[in-house]
């Protein structure tokens, strides 16, 4: 590991915090892998699941080390901001920037340094809460910065924060910019009893569509809940394999087997459960949608179906029935994360805005703020009109 300049603009390693401790960047090439697990997670809170260690963990085995940017404050860890880099575009839109922003950002994905754990489409801040927590995320950004800069890279970009966590780390460095995504995440707040409760909230006609739909997966399938076993993980691979497939992706069923190993192996598949769908009189698996638990929360991730699964197999897996399992098992959030937001928010889910940190390399190589601005009030406008009294109206791409 090697001491990193630490705050914005300032040449020496240390500085002092607004504890009076000294502040220290270093980097960590070897990534999570250098830290034990239980002080890594002592900055993880219950929204970082994607940033909590065992995750890191399980895809540093697959991918191969993702180096970590940490700063400390004497003896004290006060914050970590992994880094990765693609080396070609992203087919499926998620990691490209020109579609993650229409266009506001050309840069191609393999030259800008990603921040946040690799391919994460939920991440958050993971620093020390407090006075001290402004200087330590700029110190942060700026090592993010020039660790671009060394890689001759066009910027450092940390896409998928909420529109409140960018905008708080927009005004931690003079350089960041904070970018409104084109699409939104998505959420259910889970009611102690499930759908029922769901369904009498909401009017007639929704509640119709929910049990129409409900109605016809059970007449003609069955869904069970079940660990990620090496057994399932057996089943589940070829249904996961297929459908990223389909959506352009690439790996087949050699990378999905190597990600679930990777889960076996790092203990996240301990947070795991799985749903299966079966048609109806036969024991092959349809369609399987893989989830997580993490503090109150269950995070849907991965989804796979041969396409012969159940009608509105989807819907009923990744919706209906994980929010029955969430109230059963005490959870009060559900994350489905970004594809087809409006067909969940049709369901019940609530979409939340957001953004990415764009922080360029050079000191005059920005985001223009009238062009950025009227991205952001244009995109906020779509997702949401009340985003612009949430802190998204003119002059707020930039932190300063």
């Amino acid at each position: 590991m090697s001491a990193l300049l630490a705050p914005p603009h300032s040449r020496t390693a240390n500085c002092q915090n607004l504890q009076g401790d000294a502040l220290t960047v270093t980097l960590h090439p070897d990534g999570a892998a250098e830290f034990p697990e239980a002080r890594w997670d002592t900055l993880v809170d219950d929204g970082g699941f994607y940033t909590s260690h065992r995750w890191l963990r399980s895809l540093e085995r697959v991918h191969g080390p993702q180096p970590v940017l940490s700063a400390t404050a004497g003896r004290h860890l006060t914050g970590m901001l992994p880094t990765w880099t693609s080396p070609e575009e992203d087919p499926s839109g998620l990691f490209s920037l020109p579609a993650m922003t229409h266009g506001l950002i050309t840069a191609p994905s393999r030259q800008v340094l990603w921040l946040g754990p690799r391919r994460a489409t939920a991440t958050t801040i993971t620093c020390t809460r407090g006075a001290a927590r402004p200087r330590v995320l700029g110190s942060l950004l700026e090592a993010a910065r020039r660790r671009a800069a060394d890689q001759h890279l066009t910027a450092a970009v940390w896409p998928y924060l909420s529109g409140r966590e960018a905008l708080e780390a927009a005004a931690c460095h003079p350089l960041a910019q904070a970018v409104l995504h084109h699409t939104a995440d998505t959420w259910v707040s889970v009611p102690p009893d499930g759908m029922q409760e769901m369904e009498r909230a909401v009017r007639h006609k929704t509640r119709a569509q929910w049990r129409r739909e409900r109605a016809l997966f059970t007449r003609t399938g069955s869904a069970q809940w079940t660990a990620l076993t090496s057994d399932v993980c057996a089943r589940i691979t070829p249904l996961l394999a297929a459908t990223r497939t389909k959506y352009g992706a690439t790996g087949g069923r050699a990378l999905i087997h190597r990600i679930l190993t990777a889960q076996l192996a790092s203990g996240i598949a301990d947070h795991a459960v799985v749903a299966l769908a079966r048609a109806r009189g036969e024991d092959t698996v349809r369609a399987a949608a893989v989830f997580y638990r993490h503090g109150p929360t269950l995070y849907g991730r991965y989804w796979g179906t041969d396409g012969a699964a159940p009608p509105f197999a989807y819907f009923h897996l990744t919706l209906y029935s994980a929010v029955d399992w969430a109230a059963r098992h005490g959870l009060r959030r559900l994350h489905l994360s970004v594809p087809a937001t409006a067909a969940k928010t049709s369901r019940g889910a609530r979409a939340v805005p957001l953004a990415l940190l764009y922080l360029p390399t050079g000191q005059d190589a920005g985001i223009d703020p009238v062009a950025a601005d009227r991205h952001n009030q244009r995109t906020a406008d779509q997702i949401d009109p009340g985003l612009r009294t949430a802190g998204w109206a003119r002059g707020t791409s930039s932190g300063t």
